[in-house]
């Protein structure tokens, strides 16, 4: 709805329009009647207002007066003039102020009709190009961000796409010598364990927030939101860019409670190779394992043995969590062995911390893939990670880290068994029910949205029995009993655990018992 302000200082003529003209159906409301200019501007000082009708003559302040001041208020504002055929000369000064119309008086109800459907016309459109822009400018930073991806991830060239990244979406680059950095939070996955979801979620959005306030003030336009925790941007490779870095490393550090480390790849001149120094600035970060964090790590100072060590103890780490998955204690104590042998290989006390810490944090990781806490299990408290920091020898975290590795494998095992033994029940119930009907394994699989080998095999290993084996088994036991009860005919029986052949039935069940089903009535 559009609101409508009347101003005419004769009150026949405003309770007329007020009347007679069908606003609703025109998708407007009056909001306000006035007969004088001063009460017409006072209004919309602290009230919306789209259309105003007005007189041109009017006492102390003229319509055309009026509605200069009103256009200051109000730019948008849509003016339609009313005015007597003697006034018609200030018909070129309504038409300066913009005006959608004038209408002559006595008022032709057609013709201002006319007028405001037109004046209606160009509200719509006004409206909707507002909406658009609106719209594209609330999505303009995932645009970018977008984009900056893509010319990271090497999907999008510079060269070429230049003028459009530059005018439409600010991205600019100096002409320096220019380096990828990529930024992470550290310790995300349990660091923040102890607040409340949202308390967590503001934390990690008020990193962003100082990230984005220190490239403004540096005229960074390149930064990048890879993930809720990760971050990268361009930077001139020089001395004070390096500096900025390490501020932003501090800043974070003092005000929030967590820190961010920040891999840094090499120097490049060419744009083509925006690509190859932001891989690199994520192979630095990986070192972030051993040499430590809230540090910048350059790519340019790793050694390749380095990086091959990383790649090595992250392979033992996921061979660890797969024996611990399986509950293959043997290969858990191999992998461990295998692992803390990688680990004596560091020279310093605090990067075998820092790595324990690590080790903690990617089993974290891990079990919140399979859907399980690790600082909601039994001895895993977050405060416990502090004995890590009292332990004087690498045996003494390995013998406190066998501990816990059992102890997590034992009850993911523990609750696996319990989820089997539920399905085992349901199975049960469920072929007890359906005895009278034709059971097939693919069918029954199919009821637990189980293939038909993996519902095989998890039957079998909770009942040590294959499941056409079992549904024999069930069929002639409640057909044993039943034969019983000399209410029921032989061939009822049959058909009332499941064959539909008697022959079939009388076969099976002396296959079983040694005995035809009429032997067994008359021994019983």
């Amino acid at each position: 709805m559009y609101n409508v302000m009347l101003a005419d200082d004769e009150i026949l003529d405003l309770r007329g329009l007020e009347r007679f003209i069908p606003w609703e159906e025109l998708q407007m409301n009056v909001a306000a009647v006035v007969n004088n200019g001063l009460a017409a501007l006072e209004y919309m000082k602290t009230n919306i207002i789209h259309i105003l009708i007005t007189d041109i003559r009017m006492p102390i302040m003229s319509g055309l007066e009026m509605s200069r001041e009103a256009l200051l208020l109000n730019p948008h504002l849509k003016i339609i003039f009313i005015s007597g055929y003697e006034d018609f000369q200030y018909a070129q000064q309504a038409m300066q102020l913009n005006a959608q119309s004038y209408v002559l008086k006595p008022i032709d109800d057609e013709e201002i009709i006319q007028a405001l459907y037109k004046v209606k016309a160009q509200l719509d459109q006004e409206t909707q190009r507002s909406m658009l822009e609106n719209a594209y400018h609330k999505t303009l930073p995932a645009i970018k961000n977008d984009l900056l991806l893509q010319l990271y991830e090497g999907q999008l060239d510079w060269n070429t796409n230049a003028t459009m990244l530059t005018e439409q979406y600010g991205i600019k680059l100096s002409n320096c010598e220019l380096a990828v950095a990529y930024i992470a939070i550290d310790d995300l996955a349990w660091k923040l364990n102890t607040y409340k979801e949202h308390e967590a979620k503001d934390i990690v959005n008020r990193v962003y927030q100082v990230i984005d306030r220190h490239c403004r003030q540096h005229d960074i336009y390149t930064l990048c939101k890879l993930s809720a925790h990760q971050f990268a941007m361009i930077v001139e490779s020089n001395h004070q860019h390096t500096q900025l870095l390490n501020d932003l490393i501090r800043d974070i550090a003092t005000t929030l409670p967590i820190t961010i480390t920040i891999g840094l790849g090499n120097a490049f001149s060419s744009l083509e190779q925006v690509q190859a120094s932001y891989q690199q600035a994520l192979q630095a970060l990986d070192l972030k394992m051993l040499i430590g964090k809230s540090i910048v790590i350059r790519y340019g100072d790793m050694e390749i043995k380095h990086v091959k060590e990383v790649q090595h103890w992250e392979m033992a780490l996921d061979a660890l969590f797969v024996e611990m998955s399986n509950y293959h204690l043997v290969q858990i104590h191999d992998e461990l062995e295998h692992l803390f042998t990688l680990i004596r290989s560091m020279k310093s006390k605090v990067t075998v911390y820092n790595f324990s810490i690590q080790i903690i944090s990617k089993l974290d990781a891990y079990l919140a893939n399979v859907n399980e806490d690790l600082f909601q299990m039994p001895g895993m408290q977050l405060e416990d990670l502090h004995i890590i920091f009292k332990f004087e020898t690498i045996d003494d975290i390995k013998t406190w880290l066998r501990k816990k590795v059992f102890e997590i494998s034992e009850l993911l095992h523990l609750k696996k068994q319990k989820k089997n033994n539920r399905l085992i029940e349901s199975i049960v119930i469920y072929v007890e029910e359906h005895l009278h009907e034709n059971i097939v394994l693919r069918d029954v699989s199919n009821y637990f949205s189980f293939s038909p080998n993996h519902f095989g095999v998890l039957f079998k290993q909770g009942t040590g029995i294959n499941f056409s084996d079992y549904v024999v088994e069930r069929r002639m036991e409640k057909a044993r009993c039943l034969l019983q009860d000399h209410q029921y005919k032989i061939y009822e029986i049959g058909a009332r655990v499941g064959y539909k052949n008697q022959t079939n039935f009388s076969r099976q069940f002396k296959d079983h018992f040694g005995v035809t089903p009429g032997d067994y009535r008359k021994q019983s």
